[in-house]
């Protein structure tokens, strides 16, 4: 309940680090917990647009998705089109 007022930006790690199991539910549920004047980062566990869709109209304004990418031939062809179809289903609502 008690934060630092220097802290400008709060990250939830989605992974379970005792199972290695990533759910994006897990920054939702911690959402209102966060303070409201601080930028919220999901991290992790983010694997499809509608994951990322999904997180930020729950609020998030940044995300950390890696391993998605990095499993690709082309990481960065991935992330351009991964952008471009979050995109589009932004804009579809």
């Amino acid at each position: 309940d008690h934060y630092s007022s220097d802290v400008d930006v709060l990250g939830v790690n989605n992974r379970d680090l005792k199972r290695f199991k990533t759910d994006i539910q897990n920054s939702i549920n911690l959402f209102d917990k966060m303070p409201k004047e601080v930028v919220k980062i999901s991290e992790s566990g983010i694997h499809t647009p509608q994951h990322l869709v999904t997180l930020k109209e729950a609020g998030f304004e940044g995300f950390l998705i890696g391993e998605g990418f990095m499993k690709s031939a082309n990481p960065v062809q991935a992330c351009k089109q991964f952008i471009k179809d979050c995109n589009a289903l932004i804009n579809e609502a």
